[in-house]
């Protein structure tokens, strides 16, 4: 005998009489429709002739005109969606209706079983595409299945209530009164560096903050930095690393600690303008891997895959934020690097691929309710003026980036553009004003060093 296979009964996803007595409801007492109309739209009901009619009836009411059963009888009569349907069954329609106390919780059955129906045709068509998907590999299969169940997502957020004024004000008042008694300064999450917490009074949770400069300047070591700093303060991070490698960026971090350069920490060598390498001491050594074992215990997770989506990043947040550990916040190296949607991609307008990607770090930010440090390239609009200090309008791509970040911090370094300003004769060419900046390893140490300026004080 071959083994039975027992599924659980089949789940209705008929709302026709929720919709019916809701309609009803609302024509016969169109003040119920603001309990209502946050959660459906017509596209919601089953029936269309019902979803039109309750279209007609929100419209009427929108525009201050009445709605009732007469008002809209020749509106509907005459409507090919409604006609056969309101001949029909309009008797019995009016006495179907239901009170104000049950109306939002019909509303909410039948905006759900909408988006199981959603859900249930996006099943289907995955089904075919698999089947049917000719030359599409898995992977772009699975970018495409995200997309629209990310739409689908966005739709069903209309049951998330709205926060009154005087709820948002007892709750920044209790955290405004807790920092207060801690003597804390900060409104978001201590960066670790003492001049930015100034600045900025730490990260904000749901906000974007953006680090800009030219490659070479050191935007990805600050992040790192950034990063490492906050990770031993406020909890897990997550840093998605389209430039380099998970161990390349430890590197990094390890050489930040120290104060070798990478190459050392990578190699265990020295090498000298002859080509000529040897080993580091003993004691350098130790000091490397004291740093390496010290990093161990900060609690960051790495993404190095090369062209992730935001939508691939947010579902690994997601699964963090989910986890008894969480997540404080996310950083990004770099805006630039990250893949937009497969629909855009193909309209070939790089600014449009930008835009989205910034659209939806945005919205990544807000919706997990955490920091995001995102590193962005200037273009070379810069090294053609004659002050080669940043400005926003030099972030390269797009200008969404700017709208949508709560705060754009541009580097410069001005040694590096005393070098790329020397004349014929040797000697650099530069503004009053400006100083012959030497190069100082120290100032990169201190963006990479991880540990807090208030330890090495101690």
């Amino acid at each position: 005998m071959g083994e039975s296979l027992f599924l659980p009964p089949k789940r209705s996803l008929d709302t026709f009489e929720a919709e019916c007595s809701l309609v009803a409801g609302v024509l016969l007492n169109s003040g119920s429709l603001e309990l209502v109309d946050d959660l459906l739209t017509s596209e919601a009901f089953a029936s269309e002739a019902l979803g039109e009619i309750y279209r007609i009836a929100r419209d009427r009411v929108q525009a201050g005109k009445a709605c009732d059963f007469i008002t809209i009888r020749g509106e509907v009569e005459t409507n090919p969606k409604t006609a056969e349907f309101w001949k029909e069954s309009a008797t019995k329609l009016a006495t179907a209706f239901v009170g104000k106390p049950v109306m939002r919780g019909y509303a909410q059955a039948i905006a759900d079983a909408a988006l199981l129906r959603a859900l249930k045709v996006e099943g289907e068509n995955l089904i075919l595409d698999v089947v049917h998907s000719g030359d599409k590999t898995g992977a772009v299969l699975i970018e495409e299945l995200q997309e629209r169940i990310e739409r689908l997502a966005l739709t069903g957020d209309a049951e998330r209530p709205m926060k009154t004024s005087a709820s948002a004000i007892d709750t920044l008042l209790e955290a405004t009164e807790c920092a207060w008694k801690a003597g804390d300064a900060l409104s978001g999450m201590d960066t670790g560096y003492e001049g930015l917490n100034a600045l900025l009074s730490g990260l904000r949770p749901g906000g974007v903050y953006v680090i800009a400069a030219r490659p070479g300047v050191g935007k990805s070591s600050l992040m790192l930095g950034l990063a490492m700093r906050a990770a031993k303060t406020s909890g897990r991070g997550l840093i998605w690393s389209g430039e380099m490698s998970a161990e390349e960026l430890m590197s990094k971090a390890v050489a930040g600690k120290t104060g070798l350069p990478v190459d050392v920490v990578m190699t265990g060598h020295w090498k000298f303008p002859n080509g000529e390498r040897r080993p580091v001491s003993r004691e350098d050594m130790d000091r490397i891997v004291s740093a390496g074992m010290a990093a161990r215990d900060i609690p960051l997770m790495v993404d190095d895959r090369e062209g992730a989506t935001v939508q691939q990043i947010l579902t690994r947040a997601r699964r963090m934020k989910r986890q008894k550990q969480g997540l404080a916040f996310i950083a990004l190296d770099y805006l630039q690097l990250m893949e937009a949607s497969a629909a855009v991609k193909r309209s070939g307008n790089r600014t449009a691929e930008v835009t989205e990607i910034s659209r939806d770090v945005a919205r990544m930010a807000r919706e997990l309710n955490v920091p995001v440090i995102a590193l962005s390239q200037l273009n070379r609009q810069s090294e053609n003026r004659e002050d080669r200090r940043p400005s926003l309008a030099d972030i390269r791509d797009s200008g969404a980036i700017e709208q949508d970040a709560r705060c754009v911090m541009a580097l410069y370094r001005e040694e590096m553009a005393l070098r790329l300003r020397v004349g014929a004769d040797g000697q650099v060419s530069r503004n009053t004003g400006e100083s012959d900046a030497p190069t100082k390893s120290g100032r990169l140490k201190s963006w990479t060093d991880w540990q807090s300026q208030q330890a090495r004080r101690k």
